[in-house]
């Protein structure tokens, strides 16, 4: 991890002031100052953006004229593009220490040039300037100044191609920087393609670390600058550089062709017609013909080196040819690699070495620790593999590009898999891929034989790649089938987007290729699983319902063969319905499918149980969250009952759905109350699912977390903070990997374990850390519920109620309190409409924004609280052991709310119930419920000095509180100081109350002094 350091050395020594260290700090000594030392080493090269443009010489121009359509030689001066560059040079003076953008744009749209033309305006306006090269692995470490004046803009081209882990890395070692030393970032990110990777990326950084991340995309010039304007510039800058003469007669060609709105297409014909000029010959027009000329130039110069009377290179052209397709494919690599690699596709005459050599001086590479420098533009290089191959539609051009059946069989050789795929395979299958998508030769000749033969080579580039082959025109469809067939079955945290888009480029084919209604409902089921899997519910629900309703047709003509399928399609037609916020629709799917099972079970337990179990399991579920948590217990416990006896007979295949049930089973009895019954259920959840995932991460890290959430609430529950904290942090890690991956998938997620965290560090007194959880959970449950507000407005409102009361613990209570009213806004809509899942939250938001408004000396504090009080007492009668704990801390709320007002008759009985509650709670579980016994003894002493009454009582009952919290305290000072010290002071004022003034004031010395003069040490 890059981090600024400072200090001074001896003498000999080095200097490190108002520097970023890169890699490896072996040693440093004779530092004064802070310094940190970190072994990180970053999947990244870090260093100037060139400032000094890269000239080309006319001899070297006219020996290879593709170098001057590189975006470093900076030939055509850059031109046009107004208001992208306006609406860039917003962003760019936006508010905010650190910010991202996307820029992104097919090939040749002038994405580079564009970065340039940035980077050099504000390098002239005192900005530092980097570009990042990815470099997975490490070649050493390095320091990079720390900007001058305050101001850095990062660049980073080919962001499609980094995993999303490694530019995540890059970025938040940015916003450290930033954090330690306010210099603004701003990072431009350059792409082709937003699928998959951009999402998971924008999201991870909004809820990570507050940073904006925001897109633009580029439309093409030509839409903007007539081209024929364009080819004139292009024209004679090109004639300067290779010194032609008379190139302004040149007319441009027919410019209507599609291709010709990309810049760069407009740079080649104008490149092109200067050359063929100089040469008195005549130049092509149409674009594929353009990419031929400029690579028989390249041919040109290497046969010009092989038979150069001084010091010739010993590599023939053809030679050179195919190693210049090789290293397009594979880009850099060590020389080692390298070797290898002309050994597989049979170049192995000059030697290895030689060639190696050779086209290193071709092709000097970017990095000198690597050989094989691609050819670029990237254009050109994915031309040359399409022109190489057999089987284009301009093989008998007269002046083409000879095709080499070399090629094909390169290619297989090359991504030959033996066991798992070669390293070079990502880089290789992603540049067909991209090739394919211009080239349909490519696709028909190489790509599709190869990922037909070895599928998991298209695993092996990344699910941005798999969704970039799902959406080529017409794609094979038997290509997708075989990487479908290699696809996990279950969810997959990296794989869960690109089977979706697979799935709904494939199903319309099976779809039309039977007529029979079973198989129809059978792919409309799959099609709804793997949207579901990636987060797409709402697309998953039309397949499933589809599904659903096919096999109940099918049921009425053979209801023997199809009554599992039609239960089957239920249980997941609820899953998507519960899933989308729709739970009254969810609960007689669940019904009906677990009548259904029941049935089938009689007639063939051995087969059914599983899904009996399953189908019972949900039906929990939704009763549950419809507030019937009592009918949902019976559910649980018969599913945790058959996956017990199924699991101990087979756990290889049963131990995950036994892990669910357990899990389930503990939900629902602490739901009710039963909180000690709940916790062993939630332990062995959590230790049969952190095995699984240490089997396999990808499929069972979702449901560990889950377990370790709710293990978290249950310890917490129970007065054990600092194990539920350890369990909250775990699921919170877990969370974040997997929403960093699919972001659509797992941001409820991570919202909900930042909201538990947040929770237990308040707990545990540590605030300001609470705080920050909470405001990453609300701006997440925000985003969510106004994308889709059924399913996640009870999450957004759980996240507003955390969010007030921990800004109300730092003391920044007229912050706090529009949270607190909008989550009691929100969940007084959500129990008008299901009561019986959405009173008791309704409850606990009115006592919180009673205690906001009570802060703020407000009288609308007291209905808030009377509210409250009357929903738990009902609550509490229908099930005491669930709801007696609220009810007690309700009922401390409206005394104190009674006693504010001066109404003394009324203020006491509340406060006296509360403390009547909660010593019969903690009689029973001293470790959960003695804060609150704690707690309402204050409050009892603290009502009776405000209505002056009752000081006896109250003395002994603040004695009592003292005590408690001085033991509290011995254990987790940050979490009980403070309300150690509100005892005292009521303690004091109780004293004066009864006459002792001299202990009184001596207990309020002894309270100055501990605090330094302050009132609240926590």
């Amino acid at each position: 991890m890059p981090e600024p350091v400072g200090g001074s050395g001896s003498a000999g020594g080095q200097r490190l002031d108002g520097v970023v260290a890169f890699g490896d700090v072996i040693m440093v000594s004779g530092v004064r100052g802070d310094v940190t030392i970190t072994t990180g080493r970053p999947p990244y090269r870090v260093e100037e953006f060139p400032a000094v443009v890269e000239t080309v010489t006319t001899e070297q121009a006219r020996q290879r004229p593709s170098r001057l359509l590189l975006a470093q030689h900076r030939v055509v001066p850059f031109v046009g593009r107004d208001d992208d560059l306006a609406e860039v040079a917003q962003w760019m003076g936006r508010p905010g220490g650190v910010l991202v953008r996307l820029l992104h744009a097919a090939g040749g749209q002038g994405k580079t040039r564009l970065a340039g033309h940035v980077a050099d305006v504000w390098a002239k306006s005192g900005w530092t300037v980097w570009r990042v090269l990815h470099e997975p692995v490490f070649t050493g470490g390095y320091r990079m100044d720390l900007p001058a004046g305050g101001a850095l803009l990062v660049v980073v081209d080919y962001a499609d191609r980094w995993p999303v882990s490694h530019l995540q890395s890059l970025l938040t070692h940015l916003k450290s920087m930033n954090v330690q030393t306010s210099v603004t970032v701003r990072v431009l990110l350059l792409a082709r393609s937003t699928t998959a990777w951009w999402p998971a990326l924008r999201n991870r950084l909004r809820s990570d670390h507050q940073v904006e991340a925001t897109s633009q995309l580029l439309p093409p010039l030509g839409g903007q600058v007539d081209g024929r304007v364009l080819f004139r510039q292009a024209r004679d800058r090109f004639a300067i550089a290779m010194d032609v003469a008379d190139a302004d007669r040149l007319p441009p060609p027919n410019l209507a062709d599609e291709t010709f709105r990309q810049v760069l297409s407009v740079h080649m014909a104008a490149l092109v017609a200067v050359d063929a000029h100089r040469r008195n010959t005549t130049a092509p027009t149409d674009p594929h013909a353009l990419s031929s000329y400029l690579l028989e130039r390249e041919r040109d110069h290497w046969y010009a080196l092989h038979h150069r009377p001084v010091e010739p290179r010993q590599t023939p052209p053809e030679v050179m040819g195919r190693t210049v397709y090789l290293a397009t494919l594979t880009a850099a690599v060590s020389r080692a690699t390298a070797t290898d690699l002309l050994h597989r596709v049979g170049l192995t005459a000059p030697a290895a070495t030689t060639i190696i050599d050779d086209h290193r001086f071709c092709y000097p590479p970017e990095d000198h620790h690597t050989v094989f420098q691609a050819l670029h533009p990237d254009r050109l290089g994915e031309d040359l593999i399409a022109l190489s191959t057999p089987g284009h539609r301009h093989t008998d051009d007269e002046d083409g590009w000879d095709s080499d059946d070399w090629a094909v069989t390169a290619v297989e050789h090359l991504l030959r898999v033996d066991t798992d795929p070669p390293p070079w395979a990502a880089h290789a299958v992603t540049v067909l891929v991209e090739t394919a998508r211009r080239w349909d030769h490519v696709a028909t000749e190489i790509l599709y034989p190869v990922l037909r033969t070895h599928p998991r080579l298209a695993l092996a580039a990344g699910g941005t790649t798999i969704t970039r082959l799902a959406t080529i025109p017409d794609v094979d469809p038997d290509v997708l089938d075989a990487i479908d067939a290699v696809l996990p079955a279950d969810r997959h945290v990296d794989l869960d987007i690109a089977a979706a888009a697979i799935t709904t480029a494939l199903t319309p084919h099976r779809l039309a290729a039977t007529t029979d209604p079973a198989e129809h409902a059978l792919l409309h089921a799959i099609h709804a699983r793997r949207l579901a899997n990636a987060g797409l519910r709402d697309r998953a629900l039309p397949p499933a319902e589809e599904a659903a309703a096919i096999y109940r047709r099918l049921v009425e003509a053979n209801p023997a063969v199809y009554l599992p399928y039609l239960a089957m399609s239920l249980n997941n037609l609820g899953l998507w319905l519960s899933g989308l916020g729709r739970r009254e629709e969810a609960l007689p799917s669940a019904e009906e499918a677990a009548a259904i099972y029941r049935r089938l079970v009689e007639a063939n337990p051995a087969v059914y149980l599983p899904y009996l179990a399953m189908s019972l399991n949900n039906l929990g579920l939704w009763l549950s969250e419809l507030g019937r948590r009592e009918e949902a217990l019976p559910s649980a416990e018969e599913a945790a009952a058959i996956h017990q006896r199924l699991a101990e007979a087979n756990p290889a295949t049963y131990l995950p759905y036994l892990a669910g049930s357990l899990n389930n089973l503990g939900i629902w009895l602490y739901g009710l109350g039963r909180r000690e019954e709940a916790l062993p259920f939630a332990e062995e959840a959590v230790a049969i699912r952190r095995r699984l995932a240490e089997a396999n991460s990808a499929a069972y890290l979702p449901d560990l977390a889950g377990s370790l959430n709710n293990l978290g609430a249950w310890l917490s529950g129970l007065g054990r903070r600092k194990e539920a904290l350890s369990s909250a942090e775990e699921a919170a890690v877990i969370c974040r990997r997997l929403a960093e991956a699919n972001p659509v998938a797992y941001l409820p997620d991570l919202a909900g374990s930042l909201n538990n965290l947040g929770a237990w560090l308040s707990g545990l007194g540590r605030r300001e850390e609470a705080l920050s959880s909470a405001e990453e959970a609300a701006v997440i449950c925000r985003r969510l519920a106004e994308a889709n507000p059924v399913a996640y407005l009870p999450d957004l409102a759980i996240s507003l109620n955390n969010l007030g009361a921990w800004l109300s613990g730092l003391g920044r209570r007229e912050e706090a309190l529009p949270f607190a009213e909008e989550a009691v806004a929100i969940r007084r809509r959500l129990a008008e409409a299901i009561p019986g899942a959405y009173l008791p939250e309704l409850a606990g938001s009115l006592n919180n924004l009673g205690l906001r408004l009570s802060e703020l000396g407000r009288w609308e504090a007291l209905p808030s609280a009377e509210e409250a009080a009357a929903i738990y007492r009902r609550l509490a009668e229908a099930n005491p052991v669930a709801y007696l704990p609220d009810l007690a801390t309700s009922l401390n709320n409206l005394g104190l709310r009674l006693s504010e007002l001066g109404r003394r008759e009324e203020a006491l009985p509340p406060v006296e119930e509360a403390v009547t509650i909660r010593r019969r709670l903690a009689g029973a579980n001293p470790a959960a419920f003695l804060p609150d016994l704690a707690s309402s003894l204050w409050a009892y002493g603290w009502v009776c000095v405000n209505i002056q009454a009752n000081f006896a009582e109250a003395l002994e009952a603040v004695t009592e509180a003292v005590a408690i919290y001085e033991r509290l305290t011995e254990q987790l000072p940050a979490a009980f100081v403070g309300q150690l010290f509100a005892a005292y002071q009521t303690l004091a004022d109780v004293l004066d109350g009864l006459g002792r003034a001299v202990e009184a004031a001596e207990l309020r010395r002894q309270l100055d002094e501990a605090t330094g003069g302050g009132t609240d040490p926590g």
